[in-house]
């Protein structure tokens, strides 16, 4: 038997910051700016004064766009980063270069303000004494040969300002369930964003806004050699408040920046116009794939924005989204690029960015999917157990319902319900589905397409098929983030969103009940959802499949008593460990405060027999894990905890069915007992 609870998870994070600089390209009436800055040099700090300003640098460092690395996948940059937190930037960088500005500024060989008399040399007043008795110069004067107008001017010359504007952009390319389309490559604005002027000593003479259009203005000092710089980052600190930032995880974590060459502001009003490029150049990617974390970026500012509509005073915690065109659909070391898929985890977002493989930063589903998570974990409740998923999948519930939502809030984010993801060659191939598709593989809820559709059709405008509801985002979002919901005893599901829903709409749950119930099979019983009456789908009949054992459920019940409760866990070929069936969920209502013995012991088994049964269980009170018991022991499992009088939720299920990695698992059942001690 082993002891009290241990939380086996822990989560270590570590953040490093740095320069990453990427390419602008740009034009305007005072400075021409057609191949800025490229600057990736990792002794640079977060703080742009810490920044030579110096106009060329040739990037060799992390950056594949230095002109030897094609980012074809094959360069992971990872030889001269160890990911420790120090850089050695694969050798030195002067950043000396040649400054491209210095032939592209108009007003660099005129200076108007050299007819201005600083005063140090010409003083009008320097000889002429009227012998009056009072100089209204220095304001006494004794008449006696003393005049303290001596030539020296102390009047302050005026500062002239000058105002620079202009407008950013970054190139997108569209995607379809064709893969992307490089032939029709559009240029949009960057917006949330602040943009500085900075001086050559890398001071920050003036910061504003980027506007939703993509536009900034700014006044400077006339005559000031002046570049522009950003990062990768929206940010908000009033009302409505966020941080986030799209960072390189094959890099120090550094965060992506962008800067103009330095020019001269002169004595005019300027305009400086900026299009952050792709990289793309007709057939492959043969430069810095610049605007690659500003399109991640203006994804991200979509959700913010659905959000802040239904919210205007929302607290969004900070989080990071790291891309790397090293990042790549394999497992390793993050800091290698090796980061399985695009995905969510603990407050940060990981996106692929191997070309030629699977690239997501133009993917706009991906991002805004990946986001929702991120909205699910921090503003609302999200009890997903994770792993491997797709549509026609029996899940279970939990992950069925954060992959369902997910996928509609993308449709919801975007304003399209065609989902799309790019891969392969070139990034020419495709996949996806209609979030308007109500003809799901294997409806019910315990599947991803049906929640999505579900979802989806309570958001949208359009009625078709059994949905004549349209609720818009609010009311999804306040049943998220009710507290209700946050606090349920139940674990997150279709069954506990609906229900939050139907309690705020009453005037619609009939209309609800409809779209939901049309999620079953015409052809299979077990198929389906009926209409959902409280948190657990206490009255649903349609169970996904046939146990032949002991019949499944949403949900068992089991109290303190010492009463043995038969539940079992089954695992089919073709199932991940996150699948339906795999864990039963219990209702434990603990009537008697104090020490209990939560005891799990075989009873029968298909494929699994006594001596090779492993049952583990692990226990949750509300939103808050407590604890598992996950003993390598065979047929048995058993742990003490102290419980309080309230209604837990009890996870049971078999090692040999919990790893995917295992080929061994099959349909295996256990008695489980709680009982006071």
């Amino acid at each position: 038997m082993s002891g009290l609870f241990k939380n086996k998870t822990q989560w270590n994070k570590h953040l490093f910051t740095i320069l990453l600089l990427g390419i602008l390209t740009g034009c305007g009436s005072e400075a021409s700016d057609n191949n800025a800055v490229v600057d990736n040099n990792p002794t640079v700090g977060d703080n742009p004064t810490s920044d030579g300003g110096s106009s060329t640098d040739d990037g060799s460092s992390t950056d594949d766009g230095s002109g030897t690395d094609d980012g074809s996948g094959t360069d992971d940059g990872s030889s001269t980063d160890d990911g420790s937190g120090s850089d050695d930037g694969s050798g030195t960088d002067d950043g000396s270069g040649t400054d491209d500005s210095s032939g592209t500024d108009d007003g660099s060989g005129t200076d108007d303000g050299s007819v201005t008399d600083d005063g140090s040399g010409t003083d009008d007043s320097s000889g002429t004494d009227d012998g009056s008795g009072t100089d209204d110069d220095s304001g006494t004067d004794d008449n006696a040969g003393t005049d303290d107008s001596s030539g020296i001017d102390d009047t302050v010359a005026e500062i002239n300002k000058v105002i620079i504007s202009g407008t950013i952009k970054y190139e997108r390319v569209p995607v379809s369930t064709a893969g992307l389309d490089y032939n029709n490559i559009e240029s949009l604005p960057v917006r949330g964003v602040a943009i500085q002027a900075v001086d050559s000593d890398g001071d920050v003479l003036a910061e504003t806004d980027i506007s939703a259009t993509g536009t900034y203005s700014f006044e400077v000092t006339e005559n000031t050699n002046v570049k522009i710089y950003f990062e990768a980052k929206t940010v908000s600190t009033s009302d409505a408040t966020w941080d986030f930032e799209v960072r390189d995880n094959t890099n120090d974590n550094g965060i992506y920046t962008f800067s103009g060459s330095s020019t001269n502001s002169g004595t005019e009003d300027s305009t400086r116009n900026y299009i952050i490029a792709s990289g793309w150049d007709g057939s492959a990617y043969s430069s810095t794939r610049a605007s690659a974390p500003l399109a991640i970026l203006d994804t991200i500012y979509d959700a913010i924005q659905l959000v802040v509509v239904t919210d205007p005073d929302v607290k969004m915690p900070a989080a990071d989204i790291f891309w790397s065109i090293n990042n790549r659909a394999s497992s390793g070391e993050k800091s290698d690029g090796d980061i399985g898929t695009s995905h969510y985890t603990n407050n940060t977002l990981y996106i692929l960015g191997a070309e030629n493989s699977d690239t997501d930063e133009f993917d706009d589903h991906v991002i805004a999917h990946e986001w929702g998570h991120y909205l699910e974990d921090n503003l609302s409740r999200a009890d997903s157990i994770g792993g491997s998923h797709s549509n026609g999948n029996l899940l279970d519930m939990r992950i069925a319902l954060g992959e369902g939502f997910g996928n509609a809030f993308s449709g919801m984010v975007t304003s399209d319900s065609q989902y799309s993801d790019s891969y392969g060659t070139n990034q020419s191939n495709g996949f996806g589905f209609d979030l308007e598709e109500n003809d799901n593989v294997n409806p019910g809820w315990y599947s991803e397409g049906s929640i999505q559709s579900i979802l989806y059709d309570l958001y949208d405008t359009a009625d078709d098929d059994a949905d004549t509801v349209s609720l818009g985002f609010s009311a999804i979002y306040e049943a998220l983030t009710s507290d209700d919901y946050i606090n349920q005893s139940s674990q997150t599901s279709i069954f506990s969103l609906i229900h939050s829903i139907k309690t705020l709409n009453a005037s619609s749950a009939t209309a609800i009940d409809t779209l939901v119930t049309a999620q079953t099979s015409t052809t299979d019983d077990n198929l389906g959802i009926d209409v959902i009456a409280d948190n657990y789908g206490s009255t649903e009949t349609h169970l996904g499949f046939e146990n032949t054992l002991v019949e499944n459920a949403p949900y068992k019940k089991i109290t303190d008593d010492g009463v043995a409760v038969e539940v079992c866990s089954n695992k089919t070929a073709s199932q991940y460990s996150n699948g339906l069936g795999v864990r039963q969920l219990m209702r434990l209502q603990v009537a008697s405060a104090g020490n209990h013995t939560i005891a799990v012991n075989y009873s029968r088994g298909e494929n699994i027999e006594t001596e090779a049964s492993d049952p583990d269980f692990r226990l949750y009170l509300n939103n808050t894990f407590i604890g598992a018991s996950e003993e390598e022991n065979a047929s048995t499992e058993s742990a003490i905890a102290e419980l309080e009088t309230d209604e837990y939720i009890l996870e049971v299920y078999d090692y040999n069915n919990f790893v995917d990695d295992n080929n061994f698992g099959g349909n295996v059942c256990f008695n489980v007992t709680v009982t006071a001690s």
